[in-house]
């Protein structure tokens, strides 16, 4: 691509582009690409990147500002591949954080990019997600909230039936929501007088537009008669209409115990308090008198008590044994100094922490104490006390109030306001774009901020909360600034006077537009997801978290005829095969406690043929953000060819199986037999040939004799390969009991068998420790054995052998195994040799070098593995050789 021509129209025709440009040309840096040189960018890239010059610049010195390591990256990627790539990166530019993506694509060597800037895109991405996160978290405390609550809580149609009932409502009356929902008060156990008042009270607030509530005692279906305080209260429709009844009910019958209680002990302290008054000279206040120096409760009224929190019992007991929390505290000291220096004590608002009603709380009194002094020595002490907690707490809760109210409204993203009592002028009381100014009156607000289409109804609404003197609330939209249309919820509460009179309003606006927008998208979707459900083959169908099925496609009713509004355990269990029923109740309800990924095969009835068809179901749970199971979602596929024809696969896999144990065992006997037979030929020729040196003793020459030489080599190594293709084929077949093995003992044995070998060769072996675990004993002796003899065949030429044995206990799986490591300073392998040692005949060297007939590494593998283990090995040339093996402390296996 070349850069010649009329370059003011060039770039003419680049600037005018709605994204940005960039020519690039890699600069190298011994054949690696490390920067580029830019060769022009259009005006839009020096406006999204601040950037005023750009042509023949490093684009590491124009974009360092930014992350322009990971741009060098990936426009290399592109050139290197010779293929498009698009990717998406934000950057910090004056302090906000803008998305572009970038589309890079390679022209004759030279590197052309497109940059688009997406941050708005982005920005609406994530507020929408927010949206759906809030949509989903009120609805979670919705159910969270009625389902919990102890209290009943139903609504009523207008024909008295009930049209939702949560959980406690339906426990009282041992139903289920199917059973009640939909029926009257009669249906649900109510008695004919029951079922009247609550009949003629519902007709009451349809009439009156207002709330009632009551009192009455009605039976609970486990606890017996209660008593119960209800409200019923009005549902009003869009147009203002009541269109359903909301009721709660809460359970007062220990309520109304206490209070019979109270009422009796009550009358018990006004007995007393009537002889305390005559003590005290009935005075108002709470008062009490101590005497001697250890401050005995002598009188004490009963204002006193109710401050302390405790009866008449405490008269004769010293203060400081009633209330010991008080010392320490600055209370405490004046009344020591009232006693002890005649110091007289008046003060408001005194804090004193004490327990007055079973935990210790902060408490204010206005106090006054005076000693008193008989003969001019103080006897005791008079304390009077005022409780003024209620106000200093109503003050300081107020103040914390306004700096809450104040800090509310500074931080809301909500529109706050005020109007007067008409609503003629509002006032706002933060300042938004769309909406007027911090204090500015606006006396034309409801043709600036509603829509025209919503103003009749708003105007409406606003006319019966004045009269009611009620809350004012709406969902309508909004003219914006720029001319879109959104959508805003207000609501407005009337602030009255003593007198209920009406002195203004207080309201936010809350912007709802992306809940609308979402709102939209949902039901779009669970459209889109019904009309895809019916078209797949397989039966699909949905529950809700605790198990009830609430969904079916039409699959579903083609396959059993069933009617489309049967849901939940009575829509399945009767097609369900009989000996199928109680096997998918346990594993599906299991599945719903636990949340589990469900499961099952079963067999469901074919409505059309009568026959019982095998199924494959699956269920997943639905979660929300927080990991709360929200729904499930199934589906049922039909598997019965399939799992017939597994049936009869099964069959055949057995015959199968019993046939190649039959051949294992006869290629097994084959192997020792050959191996026993072939044994007599070879020692014939040693025997033989050991005669015929014999007899041709000094009359040979070099050359004869170097060939029986050669004679009695092969021989020896055909004999040593039938030994152990003979006790490679007993690996298998001998069975042995595993017993205690201590492996230093084993290690002791070996020692002494390759005494010869290691005093030949100076080789030493070094371990400590060794475990002790079940096994062999003489398969682990040959495993050990066959091993460091395999160091000792294999070592250095003038190098002492060198064996080291280590180990260590792991824990895997819940079980203890031994990791021994086997470790020699011979010639050692290449690293890509480590698996193809282990198998069978294998030699990695020359066997004219080193003899050995490639069956004892095998050997050891068989061994290892006949003990639940592994062996594993790792070396380099001329740098020794690593064996690992792995075996459990104990064996699960009767026999090895």
């Amino acid at each position: 691509m070349g850069l010649t021509g009329n370059d003011e129209l060039f770039y003419t025709i680049f600037n005018s582009a709605a994204n940005g440009l960039i020519a690039l040309r890699p600069v190298y840096n011994k054949e690696k690409i490390e920067d580029f040189l830019l060769l022009f960018c259009n005006s839009r890239i020096q406006e999204y990147f601040e950037v005023e010059e750009c042509k023949d610049q490093l684009f590491t010195d124009i974009f360092k500002r930014y992350d322009a390591d990971i741009l060098i990256e990936k426009f290399t990627e592109t050139l290197v591949n010779r293929k498009n790539s698009t990717f998406e990166i934000s950057f910090e530019i004056g302090e906000q954080l803008y998305w572009f993506r970038f589309t890079a694509e390679e022209k004759n060597g030279l590197l052309i990019v497109t940059v688009e800037n997406i941050t708005e895109y982005k920005t609406k991405r994530n507020n929408l997600i927010a949206a759906l996160t809030a949509i989903e978290k009120q609805e979670r405390f919705y159910n969270s909230i009625t389902n919990t609550t102890p209290d009943l809580v139903y609504v009523f149609d207008l024909a008295y039936n009930f049209t939702y009932a949560n959980k406690a409502l339906l426990d009282m009356w041992g139903k289920s929501a199917q059973d009640a929902i939909g029926k009257g008060l009669r249906d649900n156990g109510y008695e004919e007088w029951h079922a009247v008042m609550h009949e003629r009270e519902i007709d009451d607030v349809v009439a009156n537009k207002k709330m009632i509530r009551g009192t009455v005692s009605f039976p609970h279906a486990e606890l017996g008669r209660r008593v119960y305080d209800y409200i019923f209260a009005p549902v009003f429709n869009k147009q203002g209409e009541v269109e359903a009844i909301a009721g709660t009910t809460r359970d007062i019958t220990e309520i109304k115990l206490a209070e019979e209680q109270q009422f009796l002990a009550r009358k018990r302290i006004e007995e007393s308090e009537s002889r305390l008054q005559s003590m005290i000279h009935q005075t108002p206040s709470a008062t009490l008198v101590l005497m001697g120096a250890d401050l005995v409760i002598e009188q004490i009224n009963r204002q006193m008590l109710a401050l302390i929190g405790r009866g008449e019992e405490i008269i004769g007991m010293r203060l400081i044994d009633v209330l010991p929390e008080l010392n320490g505290q600055y209370v405490w000291t004046q009344v020591q100094n009232v006693y002890n220096k005649g110091i007289p004590f008046d003060q408001a608002e005194v804090l004193v922490q004490h327990n007055r009603t079973g935990e210790m709380r902060d408490y204010y009194y206005n106090l006054a104490y005076r000693p008193l002094v008989q003969d001019g020595v103080i006897t005791g002490m008079i304390q009077v006390a005022e409780d003024v907690t209620e106000q200093v707490t109503a003050r300081n809760k107020m103040e914390e109030s306004e700096k809450r109210f104040r800090a509310l409204v500074n931080a809301s993203s909500d529109f706050v306001y005020r109007m007067n009592a008409d609503w003629t002028v509002m006032r706002s009381l933060e300042t938004l774009d769309s909406y007027a100014s911090e204090g500015e009156p606006v006396s034309n607000w409801i043709n600036s901020y509603i829509h025209p289409d919503d103003r009749k109804k708003a105007l409406k609404l606003i006319s019966e909360a004045i009269d009611n003197k009620s809350i004012f609330q709406l969902e309508h939209r909004v003219l914006n600034a720029n001319g879109t249309i959104g959508w805003n919820f207000s609501r407005v509460v009337p602030i009255l006077d003593d007198n209920n009179t009406i002195i203004e309003w207080f309201g936010a606006a809350s912007d709802i537009t992306s809940q609308k927008e979402v709102q939209q998208i949902i039901n779009e979707s669970a459209e889109n997801f019904r009309q895809l459900a019916d078209l797949v083959p397989q039966i699909i169908w949905t529950s809700r978290p605790d198990g009830f099925i609430d969904y079916y496609n039409k699959r579903w009713y083609e396959y059993t005829n069933l009617k489309e509004n049967e849901y939940g355990d009575s829509s399945w269990i009767s097609v369900l095969h009989p000996d199928d029923v109680e096997l998918v109740k346990d594993n599906w309800y299991e599945s719903i406690q636990s949340g589990n990924f469900y499961q099952l095969e079963f067999r469901l009835k074919d409505s059309v043929t009568g026959e019982y068809r095998w199924f494959l179901s699956k269920a997943v749970p639905i979660k929300d953000a927080s990991g709360a199971i929200t729904k499930w979602f199934g589906t049922c596929t039909d598997i019965h060819e399939q799992k017939t024809a597994t049936e009869k696969l099964e069959v055949l896999i057995n015959e199968r199986t019993r046939e190649l144990q039959r051949s294992n065992e006869d290629l097994q006997q084959f192997a020792h037999v050959a191996s026993h037979d072939l044994k007599e030929p070879v020692r014939k020729i040693k025997t033989f040939i050991s005669r015929l040196e014999d007899n041709l003793e000094g009359k040979l020459d070099d050359s004869a004799k170097k060939f029986i030489d050669r004679i009695h080599v092969a021989s020896d190594r055909m004999f040593n390969m039938i030994e152990g293709v003979l006790a490679y084929s007993k690996i298998n077949a001998d069975q042995q009991k595993p017993t205690v093995v201590d492996l230093n003992e084993v290690l002791k044995n070996i020692e002494t068998d390759l005494e010869v070998s290691l005093q030949k060769t100076g080789g030493e072996i070094y371990y400590d420790n060794l475990p002790v675990l079940e096994g062999a004993q003489v398969l682990l002796y040959q495993l050990f054995y066959n091993l460091i003899n395999n160091s000792i065949k294999f070592a250095k030429d003038d190098v002492p052998v060198k064996v080291k044995l280590s180990s260590k206990i792991i824990k895997q799986q819940d079980n203890d195994f031994a990791v021994i490591t086997v470790e020699d300073n011979g010639i050692g392998f290449n690293e890509n040799q480590a698996e193809r040692i282990f198998e069978t005949f294998t030699r990695l060297n020359s066997k004219d070098s080193y003899e050995g007939t490639g069956l004892g590494l095998s050997l050891c593998k068989k061994i290892v593995e006949r003990h639940a283990g592994t062996i594993t090995a790792s070396g380099s040339p001329y740098n020794g050789a690593v064996f690992t093996i792995m075996l459990p402390l104990k064996q699960e296996e009767n026999d090895i």
